[in-house]
């Protein structure tokens, strides 16, 4: 099935049983928490996509046309936290939001914003973003400008053109990342919403592809690195046979054996749990090599999600595999087109905070703060940011 790729923002579900316990953690509101005092970062620095985004995409974009269809800035869109769209995937704050938060940071500006200080953070997320840069998709037949905001490589030339604003010399600059956090995606979502969604790959196919978005994500790693960063979090990707997107277009044709017991989809989940083994492979291979020089944090969002999507009563949910947001009714509540902002979709369930997928894409506030919680304290991120 091939749709347009305003679709298909975000990255995606996907992952393996884990049993381990989860500390729900994070700051709930504009302070700091009180884990603040274990770790001390200067900054954060963020990359990514449409999960991460904290409003890039507007600040960018000069074309109505295109932020009336992308619908983040439509109502129901950060009603829980902002009381307004703010330009966030979300009902209320991202991932980046709660950590930021807990660390006693402000809430990261895009980097495209005018006139804002840097100096204690800003996130280069945006819609669209993907590990390989676009030439790569215009090789397989894509030529939707909506891939193109800002490949893993174009957001890390945009942080080295920010770097003057709060650091001067290499040496100081050195200094001062080297004691900020950077969230590096995760990155790797888009890229196969690209392949299975656009170009029509199946997930087998599509597994061609991995190893190089895996080395793209890695070679940028080692791109932050040189520039002096030391403490980063780097993210698999979540689980994409239990997001409404995937399960709405591709459930029906399904047969009894391609679900699990949870009702995701198993191909799309095999691809995923492909990618982020082979990243996390990479990932401790980095470290290994800079032992006594970086300190790499691997997000097992799969992990997490999974277990979550298993037990959604144990952390408070319910209705899993169901949206939030949109007028598509069914099993899912999804449908390309009746999305979450669209008319006749601007009315969200009637609690959103008992819901883990807001708009059939992207997690909702609640599920967020869930992951920055698992991400500050662990066990989904080894070793913790605040370990």
């Amino acid at each position: 099935m091939k749709l347009p790729g305003f679709y298909l923002l975000s990255s995606l579900f996907m992952g393996f049983l884990a049993t381990q316990p989860i500390t729900l953690m994070a700051s709930g509101g504009n302070g700091a928490s009180s884990t603040t005092a274990l770790k001390k970062y200067n900054a954060m620095f963020t990359f990514g996509d449409s999960m991460e985004e904290t409003g890039n995409i507007c600040a960018a974009s000069s074309n109505k046309t295109e932020l009336d269809v992308l619908t983040c800035t439509h109502p129901p869109y950060g009603q829980t936290y902002f009381g307004r769209p703010s330009c966030r995937w979300c009902d209320g704050r991202v991932v980046v939001d709660f950590i930021a938060q807990a660390l006693g940071l402000p809430l990261l500006p895009p980097s495209k914003a005018k006139g804002k200080d840097f100096r204690r953070g800003v996130s280069m997320a945006i819609t669209g973003g993907t590990a390989m840069n676009f030439s790569f998709y215009k090789s397989l037949g894509i030529e939707d400008p909506v891939w193109n905001h800002g490949s893993l490589d174009t957001q890390i030339q945009w942080f080295k053109e920010l770097m003057p604003s709060f650091c001067r010399t290499e040496q100081s600059c050195k200094g001062f990342l080297g004691k900020s956090l950077f969230m590096f995606g995760g990155y790797g979502g888009n890229d196969y919403n690209i392949q299975l969604l656009e170009v029509g790959l199946t997930p087998q196919q599509a597994m061609k592809h991995t190893p190089k978005i895996v080395n793209a994500i890695a070679n940028g790693v080692e791109k932050l690195i040189a520039l002096g960063a030391v403490h980063i979090v780097v993210p698999g990707i979540f689980p994409t046979g239990c997001l409404p997107i995937f399960l709405s277009l591709f459930g029906d044709a399904a047969g009894k054996a391609d679900f699990d017991r949870t009702g995701c989809l198993k191909p799309y989940n095999r691809l995923t749990d492909y990618h982020n083994t082979l990243l996390r492979t990479q990932v401790e291979s980095i470290q290994r090599k800079r032992y006594n020089s970086t300190r790499l944090m691997y997000a097992d969002y799969s992990g997490l999600m999974y277990r979550v999507v298993q037990e959604p009563e144990k952390f408070g949910f319910s209705n899993p595999l169901e949206a939030c947001c949109g007028a598509g009714g069914g099993k899912y509540n999804f449908d390309v087109t009746a999305r979450c902002g669209m008319e006749g979709a601007t009315t969200a369930c009637d609690d959103p905070s008992a819901r883990l997928s807001w708009d059939g894409i992207h997690p909702t506030e609640e599920l967020n703060k869930v992951i920055a919680g698992a991400l500050l304290r662990g066990p989904y991120c080894t070793p913790p940011i605040l370990g």
